[in-house]
C-alpha cells in the first residue's frame, strides 16, 4: 500500500545524511537538523531520528512551496518520549500571530495531541481526547480545510473543531522538534510529511496502513498468486499474531493490522507515567515467518518500579484474548498501571480493574486512581477557619505480593455483547439522593404527596410517592437549626411511610453542622437504630465545607488514630456504601458518568483502598450530579432524560427538594414547592410525572442508590468471552443468580441463553436483551 502524493510538499524519513534530511518528496525541501541522533530499531532495524527535547531541532526553510497555512495536513509518525507542556512535535508560527503548531497538550499530564493555528478569527486550538503513551510509536496527522480542524491518531478519527477562517500565514521556517514559545520535545520521528491539501479520512488510514503495513517479499507474492488476496498461506487460518515494535499485532489474512497491543505503562503517585521495559517474550504455535496462527499464545513480560507486569495473549479462530496482569513486589502507592489496546472493532471487558475507550481504541486498566479517587475536606492551609480545602487521593495502595488483572477479549468477525448499566431491559437509570439540609415536615409532606393538607382530594396524587417513584433519602437523626430529625415524631412518620414505599434511608452526618458536631458517641447510638429502624446500609457526609474535624466519613470518619473514626461502626453495622462527596456538573447532559468504557461505568461506582474497612474491605463509593440549588429544571427536563436514554446513560441527582431556607426573592424560592400554600411545582410535578411513565414503560429504571450499587457489583462479575462465531461463554462469577441481567448488540438478532429464547426490545440499532443468570457458565448465541 503506497502512501498518498498528491499535495505533497515535504518528505522526510529517519535517515540523516550529514546534518540534513533529503526530501522524498521529490520538492527539495531539505531539512537541517541540529542535536539530532539517527538511531535504528533494536527489533525491525527501522532508522529513526532522537530528539533530544533540550536543544534537538529540524529546520525547513520557509519558501513558496513550504509556506502553507490552509488548507493543509501535517503527518507525524513516530514517539514522544516524554510529554511537556507544549512539547513542539511540528511548529511554524511566532508571536500566536500567524501559521499553526501541533504539540503536546496544555494541560498535566499532557498526553494529548494539540494543534493550533492563528486564524482571521483569532487564535484558535483544539486537543483530542486520545490519551498517549510516552515512548509508544503513533501516527498523528493533523488537517485544517479553512473549516474544520480534524486531528487523527493511528488512522481513527480523534475528534474535530469547527473554526470556520482562514489561516494567517506568516514568514516563519517549520521547525520540528522546537517552536517559538513552546517547549523543545523529546520525540522519535520515523516519518514527517507535509501536504498544500486536506487528506481525507480514507487518506490518513492510507497512510497509517502504509507505515505499518509489512512489505511481502518474493515468496509471499507468489503464495499470494496462489491463494489469492490473501497474504497468510492457506493453513494459518484468516488472521495471526506477531511481536511488534512495542507489544504485538494482530493481522488480518492480508497481512494489513487488525489490531494491536502497546506498551505496558505504569504511574505511582507524584510520579510520571512510564513505559515499562519489556525483559522476555515468548510466543508459541504455528509459525510462518514472524506471524503466528490462530491456536498460538504469548506472554510479554515487562517490569517497572516495584512490579512485573505480564500480558498473556491468546488467538482463536474467532478472538484475541489478552489478560494484563501486575504483580507487586513492595507496597506501591499506585496510580495508573494499564496497556493500550488499539483499533479492534469490538471488545469484551472483565476483570480488577477498569478500562477506558474512545472510538476504537481502550486503554485497559488494573488501576486508574485518576478516576477511582478518595476525596478528603482538610482544614485550610491557609488559616482560614471557614472554608475546608479539597485532596484527592489519586493513587491505590497496592501491597506486596498482590496481583491484579483485567482481561479484553476481541471478537474477530463477531459482534460485541455490551453489558447495559441497567437490568431486565431498562434502557437508563434516574435516581435521586436527597439531603437532608432544612427539612421540615410539612415541607417533606408536600413533595411526597403534593401538599401538606391530607383532606385535599389530589393529596397522594402527585408528589414522590404520589408517581409511584423511589429515592435514596437522608435524614438527620436528631433536629437542629438546620432541619428536622427523626427525633420529631410528624417527620418519622413520613419517613416510615417512605420506607415502606421502597424509599432507601439514610443517615446525613446524623445532625446539621453547627456549633456541636456529631461525635463518635452519637454514631455509636444511631447507627445500629438506622439499621434497625430503616435497614441503612449507606452513608451521606454532610457540613464538611469549613473543613472542621468531625465524624464525617471524608472529615475524619475514616481515619482510625482519630477520635472521630466511624469506619469500625460501619463494618459492625454492616454499611458497604458511602458517597464519595464529589458532584459533577449537571448541565444539557444529566448523566453522572461523564467516560466512555466497554461495559459499566466506571467512574459512577468504585472503591479505593485507601478508605478500607478493619477487614481491609474497601467501601463502594458512589458520586452524583449538582447543578446547584433553584437551577436544575433547566437541566431535567423529559427531553434531556429522553437524550439520556438513548445513549443508555445514568444519572444521580442530588438536590435538596424539600428545602425550606430560601427567602422570598431568592431564585430557589418556590422552587420545588409552594412554601406558603404548600404545595408541590406544577413544573416539577409535571416532571415526576414523566419520570413514572418512563418507569412504566420499562425505559427508565428508579432505584435506589443502593439498588443500583448491588446491581453494578453483580454485574461487574459476569464474564463474557466470544468463543465461536456468534457464539460467546457468559460465567456469572457471583454466588448467586444475577436477577435480569442486561445486555445488547448492535443489530437485529435473536439471542438464546443455553439454547432458550431470551427477553428482548429493540432500541434504534440496538438489539437489548436480559436474563436471570444463574451462577456458574452458560452459552449464549445470536442468530440474525
Amino acid at each position: 500500500m503506497t502512501a498518498v502524493s498528491d499535495g505533497l510538499v515535504v518528505y522526510y524519513n529517519g535517515t540523516l545524511s550529514g546534518n540534513s534530511l533529503v526530501d522524498l518528496s521529490g520538492n527539495s525541501n531539505t531539512g537541517y537538523a541540529t542535536s539530532v541522533t539517527q538511531k535504528a530499531d533494536l527489533k525491525t532495524g527501522t532508522s529513526y531520528l532522537s530528539l533530544n527535547g533540550v536543544s534537538s531541532k529540524i529546520d525547513v526553510s520557509n519558501n513558496a512551496q513550504t509556506n502553507i497555512s490552509s488548507p493543509m495536513s501535517i503527518e507525524f509518525y513516530g514517539s514522544i518520549n516524554s510529554f511537556t507542556q507544549y512539547g513542539a512535535l511540528v511548529s511554524k508560527h511566532k508571536n500566536w500571530a500567524t501559521d499553526w503548531y501541533l504539540t503536546c497538550s496544555s494541560t498535566s499530564p499532557y498526553n494529548h495531541a494539540r494543534f493550533a493555528a492563528a486564524t482571521s478569527g483569532g487564535w484558535k486550538s483544539y486537543e483530542s481526547d486520545a490519551d498517549l503513551v510516552a515512548g509508544q510509536v503513533y501516527h498523528i496527522v493533523a488537517t485544517y480545510d479553512n473549516s474544520i480542524a480534524h486531528v487523527y491518531i493511528n488512522g481513527e478519527d480523534a475528534g474535530s473543531s469547527t473554526w470556520n477562517s482562514p489561516v494567517t500565514g506568516g514568514t516563519e521556517n517549520i521547525t520540528i522538534g522546537s517552536g517559538y514559545g513552546l517547549s523543545n520535545c523529546n520525540c522519535s520521528m520515523y516519518v514527517f510529511r507535509l501536504y498544500n491539501r486536506v487528506l481525507s479520512r480514507a487518506e490518513v488510514e492510507q497512510n497509517y496502513r502504509n507505515l505499518t503495513y509489512i512489505p511481502p517479499d518474493d515468496i509471499t507474492m507468489i503464495k499470494r498468486l496462489v491463494y489469492g488476496d490473501g497474504g497468510l498461506p492457506r493453513y494459518m487460518g484468516s488472521y495471526a499474531i506477531q511481536q511488534s515494535d512495542y507489544g504485538l499485532n494482530v493481522l488480518n489474512n492480508d497481512l494489513s493490522i487488525n489490531s494491536s497491543i502497546g506498551t505496558s505503562f505504569y504511574q505511582d503517585n507524584n510520579s510520571e507515567l512510564t513505559n515499562c521495559s519489556l525483559v522476555e517474550s515468548t510466543i508459541n504455535g504455528i509459525c510462518w515467518k514472524n506471524c503466528y496462527a490462530p491456536g498460538s499464545s504469548a506472554v510479554l513480560t515487562y517490569t517497572g518500579e516495584n512490579r512485573i507486569v505480564q500480558d498473556a495473549c491468546f488467538l482463536s479462530n474467532d478472538s484475541f484474548n489478552l489478560n494484563h496482569s501486575v504483580t507487586y513486589l513492595a507496597q506501591t502507592q499506585v496510580t495508573k498501571d494499564g496497556v493500550p489496546v488499539n483499533g479492534s472493532r469490538a471488545y469484551e471487558f472483565y476483570g480488577d480493574g477498569l478500562n477506558t475507550v474512545n472510538r476504537k481504541n481502550v486503554m485497559l486498566y488494573t488501576d486508574n486512581a485518576e478516576e477511582q479517587t478518595n476525596l478528603l475536606i482538610v482544614p485550610n492551609t491557609s488559616g482560614d477557619s471557614t472554608t475546608g480545602e479539597e485532596i484527592r487521593l489519586n493513587y491505590q495502595t497496592r501491597n506486596a505480593s498482590v496481583t491484579r488483572s483485567s482481561l479484553l477479549d476481541l471478537p474477530l468477525s463477531s459482534p460485541q455483547l455490551t453489558p447495559m448499566p441497567v437490568p431486565s431491559g431498562y434502557l437508563g437509570a434516574l435516581i435521586f439522593a436527597e439531603h437532608a439540609d432544612y427539612t421540615d415536615h410539612d415541607s417533606l409532606r408536600t413533595v411526597m404527596y403534593g401538599t401538606n393538607n391530607t383532606g385535599d382530594p389530589t393529596y397522594g396524587k402527585k408528589g414522590f410517592i404520589g408517581h409511584n417513584l423511589t429515592a435514596t433519602w437522608s435524614v438527620f437523626a436528631v433536629s437542629s437549626y438546620g432541619g428536622e430529625g427523626l427525633d420529631s415524631p410528624e417527620l418519622k412518620s413520613i419517613v416510615d411511610d417512605m420506607y415502606a414505599h421502597g424509599f432507601e434511608i439514610t443517615p446525613h452526618s446524623l445532625g446539621a453542622s453547627g456549633e456541636d458536631y456529631p461525635d463518635r458517641a452519637m454514631a455509636e447510638t444511631y447507627l445500629p437504630w438506622y439499621v434497625t429502624n430503616y435497614s441503612y446500609r449507606n452513608w451521606i457526609d454532610h457540613g464538611l465545607g469549613n473543613g472542621k474535624r468531625n465524624i464525617g466519613l471524608k472529615s475524619c470518619g475514616w481515619d482510625s488514630t482519630s477520635p472521630h473514626y466511624i469506619m469500625d461502626l460501619f463494618q459492625q453495622n454492616n454499611v458497604p456504601y458511602a458517597w464519595a462527596y464529589i458532584d459533577v456538573p449537571i448541565d444539557e447532559d444529566i448523566g453522572t458518568s461523564k467516560i466512555n468504557s466497554v461495559g459499566l461505568p466506571v467512574d459512577i461506582v468504585w472503591q479505593n483502598t485507601n478508605l478500607a474497612l478493619n477487614n481491609s474491605t474497601p467501601l463502594y463509593q458512589w458520586k452524583s450530579g449538582f447543578s446547584g440549588k433553584g437551577s436544575a429544571l433547566t437541566y431535567y427536563t423529559d427531553d434531556t432524560i429522553d437524550d439520556m436514554l438513548s445513549t443508555y446513560g445514568v444519572s444521580i441527582w442530588h438536590d435538596y427538594w424539600p428545602d425550606n431556607s430560601s427567602l422570598p426573592g431568592e431564585e430557589s424560592y418556590n422552587y420545588y414547592y409552594d412554601k406558603t400554600g404548600h404545595t408541590i411545582n406544577t413544573t416539577f410535578d409535571g416532571l415526576l410525572s414523566n419520570i413514572s411513565a418512563q418507569k412504566q414503560a420499562r425505559k427508565l429504571w428508579n432505584p435506589t442508590v443502593s439498588q443500583y450499587i448491588d446491581y453494578w457489583i453483580a454485574a461487574s462479575n459476569v464474564e463474557v468471552r466470544c468463543t465461536g462465531a456468534n457464539t460467546y461463554t457468559v460465567v456469572n462469577h457471583n454466588p448467586g443468580t444475577v436477577e435480569g441481567f442486561s445486555m445488547r448488540v448492535e443489530g437485529a438478532y435473536s439471542p438464546k441463553l443455553d439454547g432458550v429464547a431470551l427477553s428482548t426490545k429493540t432500541n434504534g440499532v440496538d438489539t437489548i436483551f436480559w436474563m436471570d443468570l444463574s451462577t456458574g457458565m452458560h452459552t449464549i448465541t445470536l442468530e440474525a
